[in-house]
């Protein structure tokens, strides 16, 4: 399962969290994944990071 470094509102801090929908496919710059904290559990829907600049879209 993939996991990014994110912000999460619980911990007040950036932990690792695990995308539970990684097999989606990016359709537009609005596309949001299902994110959830290791360290408390909390789930959030939030768009991934994108690899180069928001200009080039």
């Amino acid at each position: 399962m993939e996991s990014e470094k994110r912000w999460c509102e619980n911990c007040m801090s950036n932990t690792l969290h695990e995308i539970l929908d990684s097999d989606k496919v990016m359709v537009g710059k609005k596309t949001k994944f299902l994110y959830k904290c290791v360290n408390c559990g909390k789930k959030k829907r939030m768009p991934k990071f994108r690899g180069m600049a928001e200009s080039t879209y």
